[in-house]
């Protein structure tokens, strides 16, 4: 019996290539020009040709990361000597699609958001938001918040994201913040509260907020003790249809860092210090398999150099990074 064929292992420069080659072909504007410069690569050496084949297979593979596929499709079969020469089009049409594929996933989410929400941010965009009370809504990076004044209850929906509320006192009516069925209520005070992949975070700069759930928005609170009570510098969370936790302390300068333009780490898993940093950016941050996702780091970012950030942290653990402008920023 034949033995397997053994191949030895690629050169990683030329891997880093077939990468960056792999990244222009799925932006879906690589000229005709960089299409022939692509094939005189791949064609010149077998080594290219099996460095880009482990490149688009694992590319394929981004579709079962996390259990999330995101939209996307496998990347084009790639050509080689035996097969039809290169078209532009048969390119396109594979990266388009998966451009189109991971734009289009959230096309009628969007659409949603922009339907309910009476003041919004983009991705990288912290703004403040004047309501009718004369609170002050501070707006995070991507998110939204929709507003119901109604009798006896300001009501400010956290529909998207994070935001910080300045509360102007009014004994005679409840500002409420409710996000992902759950409210938290205060008169007069300084509070943020985030709802992010599913976890609702709320945090006491100054003041005191009661947090309850399950509830819808208006529902009322059945007692003083209903609920959790935090205080300056406290924090809870909860998901949805869970009640919230019990108060713990937190540092608010680096929890509300994002106010002031700042993004701090301290001692913060490396995978989790990325997906915040995800969030200031308008590409979905995606980490090879078998990188540590979970060594500490301790760093402070600008909120609005996100992308030279997650430069800076990956260079930290000797990795690199690719991005696919639109749909994907790699970190291998």
């Amino acid at each position: 019996m034949n033995e397997p064929e053994q191949h030895p292992p690629v050169d990683r420069r030329i891997a880093l290539d077939a990468r960056d080659w792999i990244v222009r072909l799925t932006s879906g504007t690589i000229s005709d020009a960089e299409l022939e410069r692509f094939k005189a690569w791949q064609d010149c050496s077998p080594d290219h040709r099996r460095a880009f084949e482990q490149e688009r297979i694992f590319w394929q593979q981004l579709q079962v990361l996390d259990g999330r596929s995101d939209g996307l499709r496998p990347f084009p079969v790639p050509i080689t000597k035996e097969r039809a020469p290169l078209r532009r089009r048969g390119f396109l049409v594979g990266g388009g699609a998966i451009a189109a594929a991971a734009a289009g996933l959230f096309v009628y989410p969007r659409v949603e958001l922009m339907v309910k929400a009476d003041f919004s941010t983009a991705v990288g965009e912290i703004a403040d938001f004047t309501l009718p009370d004369g609170s002050v809504a501070s707006l995070n990076t991507d998110s939204a918040i929709a507003v119901n004044y109604l009798p006896n209850l300001r009501l400010v929906e956290l529909l998207k994201g994070e935001a910080e509320f300045k509360v102007q006192a009014d004994a005679t009516s409840l500002f409420r913040v409710a996000a992902l069925g759950g409210n938290s209520d205060a008169l007069g005070t300084t509070f943020s509260v985030s709802a992010i992949d599913g976890l609702v975070t709320v945090t006491v700069a100054d003041g005191n907020v009661r947090v309850r759930g399950p509830s819808t928005p208006t529902d009322m609170p059945r007692s003083d003790v209903d609920g959790v009570r935090l205080h300056v510098a406290e924090q809870t969370t909860y998901v949805s249809g869970e009640p919230p936790i019990g108060p713990t302390p937190v540092d608010i300068d680096v929890s509300l860092a994002w106010r002031k333009g700042r993004i701090i780490f301290e001692g913060r898993p490396f995978a989790s210090a990325m997906a915040e940093l995800g969030r200031y950016v308008p590409e979905r941050i995606v980490l090879r398999p078998g990188i540590r996702g979970n060594v500490p780091v301790s760093a402070i970012f600008s909120t609005r150099e996100a992308a030279s950030a997650v430069q800076a942290l990956a260079k930290t653990q000797g990795l690199t990074v690719r991005r696919v402008p639109g749909v994907m920023i790699l970190v291998s």
